[in-house]
């Protein structure tokens, strides 16, 4: 939400620059995207009067040229302008020469058909301030001061603030709002709007009448009266500000309710009187099948779960959303019914979603509007219509309000206060800045008593008001202190710190990241949230349903996942799609399943990572080897090694789906327990998600590695004495289905203590198939130096014992 800085230094008196108030807002949780200027690239253009029109020159595109002679005070020029508007007495935007327009581009004299222009009338898109062209220069009230410098006759010189309050927030989505946050932080005054509406007539409860039909829908309706107005342009400072906050003026009543949406935080709208059916307000659900043409032009299909605002005889708005083509503010109203209301938030959201209608009034109301503040709010714009378009404000307002809230009351103590944050400030710095916030407090001996206002949805409990608290007197008061911990100062995995302070899957979580970062990879955080085909694609047989949201972000965020491999699938999908080929990633995740425990559902922890492309970055000295499915298995060990996780071996099938079936492994541990899963990702999936490249992958169970018997770590001293290497290569049968660690285990079995490392070094295949297998192994003794003959025991009695458990044979060359 843009607002211009003047116009929150109406409501509070700053003595800090745009920025600043910006910082200020951004350290008590406000965020504020960008302080950005105001005006446009425009600079000495001021305010012109046609004086006179002296000749016509002619036609050009449909338009006559005129020769005006436009005057800003003691300077004349003589100007051709050829837009309709052009006339005797207008005051208007003029850039004579010198002046410089958006775009950089310079205004001099020019010549056009014979006769020197000496400068320019200028339109709105030539200003720079909006796409308005056809209707010709940018014509000011006639009590525009003349020569005066346009951006700041218009109050443009200044700078707005972007304002993007958390959705918890509703009440920052005003400048009042932000206002009231800034006279907090700053100890000042808040100054609200004088509202006192002159009103006259007949009592506005002989003129219309209000009945709700969905209650629980709509908790409160008003309406009020302005007769006698004539709708038309708003006045010069009332478009300036639309403008500022990128809002297009359109006539002085409709311009209005946008002014007080944006002042004071609550949607407005205005309907023509005569056009309302026996002057009758009805909110009700819609229709099944009913059809409805919004302002916008289009005709739109509504069902009952909408709630519209309805006459007599048909809808005349979709509540909190958009008004009606039918009832709409034209030239012609003379009397206008003004609403302000509280809908629904869930009701409101669904339904502009529903009708791909996004509108300010919907943002607010979707949030969560004030039900009481929607009073002032009525009472504020019907002062301004009054005002501006010269009507009169019927007496009273009708005001159908069939379940009053209930002010809540929160308890607030001192003792909490100091628990929360480490730090008491003083009592009486306490009950100021609650009350700067606009939080009526009583004291109640050492503790404060509060009563939540309705503009502050988000307080609910004691808690929330230590945060307004700390927030306001400044995060930079609480002391640094070291987390107390009953463990003691250690070094694991790595990581050092009171590591008896943090919870086991934190530390789990850091040790993981260490060693894959290590590893070279980058990690990944994705969303949980996943596509109905995707999961559709990556869901095994007879596994159970996804969860599905019941207000889903989008139609392919629509379930919570369910498959570990869609966040690092997704991104390796955008990076490939970004000419970045060569991918290692990880994330830390969670996957979700309908469980029939309390929560309903069972969360799931898992590393997952995947590989594309080049195995590391090409150069002189190494060769363009590219990553496949031996680095995600290695990876995989590399973690469960991290983890303590010991005795992991290669096991039989895996669970997980979106494998190539020939390409699929797992690892489990010592009592069988699946502790991770890897393999290539199926060409199916590699379709869905985009990804033309093979794509490598695996995923540890985090739960299945917690749930497992850590090796502790044990100090080894460095040998003191030298190790000795041998050789061993076996011929296997082309018929035996051996696998390499079947043997690689029997090996290391037989070889007693004194082997220290096994390597599979090379692998063989004859033309017959018959495969050979060739082993590097270290031996070394801790308190001697190995002779020849003790390894050479070792190594008759491992090929003795390997030839006849296996009928293999060793190879001699």
């Amino acid at each position: 939400m843009k607002i211009p800085y003047t116009w929150i230094r109406e409501f509070v008196d700053l003595r800090l620059s745009p920025a600043e108030a910006a910082d200020r807002l951004m350290n008590a949780g406000i965020e504020v995207a960008a302080v950005t200027p105001l005006a446009p690239d425009v600079r000495g253009v001021v305010i012109g009067e046609i004086e006179a029109i002296e000749r016509e020159l002619g036609d050009s595109h449909g338009h006559r040229l005129l020769l005006c002679r436009v005057s800003i005070g003691r300077q004349k020029f003589s100007v051709i302008c050829g837009a309709p508007n052009t006339k005797v007495g207008v005051r208007a935007a003029f850039a004579p020469p010198g002046a410089v327009l958006p775009g950089d581009r310079r205004i001099g004299a020019t010549t056009i058909r014979g006769v020197e222009s000496q400068g320019m009338l200028c339109s709105e898109r030539e200003l720079g301030f909006g796409l308005e062209h056809e209707a010709g220069i940018f014509v000011l009230d006639g009590d525009a001061p003349l020569g005066a410098d346009l951006i700041a006759h218009l109050g443009l010189d200044d700078h707005v603030l972007d304002v993007e309050p958390t959705p918890n927030r509703p009440d920052c989505l005003s400048v009042l709002g932000v206002a009231r946050e800034l006279a907090a932080l700053t100890g000042t005054r808040l100054r609200v709007p004088t509202i006192a509406p002159k009103e006259a007539g007949a009592p506005v409860r002989t003129l219309v009448r209000v009945r709700i039909e969905a209650p629980d829908l709509c908790h409160r309706f008003t309406a009020r009266v302005v007769s006698g107005v004539t709708v038309g342009p708003s006045p010069a400072w009332l478009q300036a500000r639309l403008r500022a906050v990128g809002l297009r003026p359109i006539s002085n009543v409709v311009d209005v309710t946008n002014y007080v949406l944006w002042e004071l935080g609550h949607p407005l709208h205005a309907f023509d009187y005569a056009a309302v059916t026996d002057a009758t307000i009805v909110v009700r659900r819609a229709r099944a099948g009913e059809r409805f043409t919004t302002l916008d032009g289009q005709e739109r299909a509504l069902d009952d779960s909408m709630l519209v605002i309805a006459d007599t005889r048909r809808a005349i708005g979709i509540a909190g959303v958009m008004g009606g083509a039918d009832t709409e503010v034209t030239d012609g109203t003379t009397r206008v019914l003004l609403e302000s209301a509280w809908f629904d938030p869930v009701s409101i959201r669904r339904t502009s979603r529903a009708l791909g209608l996004k509108t300010d009034a919907a943002y607010r109301f979707e949030r969560g509007a004030d039900i009481e503040a929607l009073v002032d709010a009525s009472a504020r714009a019907a002062q301004l219509i009054a005002e501006l378009a010269g009507g009169a404000v019927a007496h009273g307002m009708v005001d159908a309000y069939p379940r009053r809230r209930r002010p809540r009351r929160i308890r607030l103590r001192m003792e909490r206060v100091k628990r929360v944050l480490g730090v008491l400030p003083p009592p009486s710095k306490a009950k100021a800045i609650l009350a700067g916030l606009g939080l009526p407090t009583r004291q109640k001996g050492r503790d404060l008593e509060i009563e939540v206002p309705s503009f502050r949805r988000d307080l609910a409990m004691e808690d929330d008001l230590v945060e307004e608290i700390v927030r306001v007197w400044g995060y930079d008061k609480l002391p640094s202190v070291v987390p107390g911990s009953a463990g003691t100062p250690s070094i694991a995995g790595g990581l050092t710190g009171v590591r008896g302070a943090l919870p086991p899957t934190l530390i789990q979580a850091q040790t993981v990241r260490q060693a894959l970062v290590g590893a070279g990879l980058a990690e990944a955080i994705t969303h949980a949230f996943s596509d109905p085909a995707r999961a559709a694609l990556l869901r095994a047989p007879g596994a159970p349903e996804p969860l599905r949201l019941l207000n889903p972000l989008s139609q392919d965020a629509a379930l919570l996942r369910i498959h570990p491999f869609e966040g690092v699938l997704a991104a390796v999908s955008v990076n490939v799609r970004r000419q970045q080929p060569d991918v290692a990633v990880f994330e830390i995740c969670k996957t979700y399943e309908p469980d029939k425990g309390e929560t309903g559902a069972r969360e799931s922890r898992w590393v997952t990572l995947a590989l594309t492309g080049a195995r590391a970055e090409p150069a002189w000295h190494t060769a363009d080897a590219r990553a496949d499915v031996y680095d995600a298995k290695g990876l995989a060990e590399h973690v469960l090694d991290a983890l303590g996780v010991g005795g992991h071996r290669p096991g039989g099938a895996g669970r997980l789906a979106g494998f190539e079936p020939d390409c699929h492994g797992t690892l489990v541990t010592a009592s069988g327990a699946i502790a991770a899963e890897f393999g290539e990702a199926s060409v199916r999936v590699r379709e869905a998600f985009g990804i033309d490249a093979p794509v490598f992958a695996a995923a540890v169970s985090l739960d299945v590695a917690a749930a497992t018997t850590q090796v502790p770590l044990r100090y080894r001293g460095l040998p003191r004495f030298p190790a000795v290497q041998r050789d061993l290569a076996f011929v296997l049968g082309a018929e035996q289905s051996l696998t390499a660690a079947e043997i690689e285990a029997k090996l290391a079995e037989e070889a007693g203590p004194l082997l220290r490392r096994v390597t599979l070094f090379d692998v063989f295949r004859f033309p017959d198939g018959r495969r050979s297998l060739a082993w590097r192994l270290t031996f070394q003794a801790e308190d001697r130096t190995l002779t020849d003959d003790e390894v050479n025991r070792v190594q008759e009695h491992i090929t003795r014992t390997l030839t006849q458990t296996f009928g293999i044979t060793l190879r001699s060359a």
